[in-house]
């Protein structure tokens, strides 16, 4: 399963279809307190993480994800746009640091 938190509408909506025509299955919420609630049902493969979001932002849901031992080796993608520019970040999980 993999979980995309992105607020706008038309991204998160294009994402979720390339992801789920591509044979995987995604989930995406528009809200952090959403993705919170499911995270607690299941826990994904990976998250596509927006920077900019209502409620707190990504950084902010990146920095709980890695503080909580249950959650802290959950591979995280960061996507965000803004104007013109997008960024992509892929945030190292701790097992990173063993290889």
């Amino acid at each position: 399963m993999i979980y995309m938190l992105e607020d706008d509408a038309n991204i998160r909506n294009f994402v979720l279809y390339a992801l789920n025509n591509s044979g995987l299955e995604a989930k995406g919420f528009e809200r952090p307190s959403e993705f919170w609630a499911a995270l607690k049902e299941e826990t994904p493969s990976v998250l596509l993480l927006d920077i900019m979001l209502p409620e707190e932002d990504g950084m902010q849901v990146l920095a709980k994800l890695r503080s909580n031992p249950e959650y802290a080796g959950l591979p995280v993608i960061m996507l965000t746009a803004k104007g013109s520019d997008c960024l992509l970040y892929t945030s190292p999980s701790p097992r990173d640091r063993t290889r």
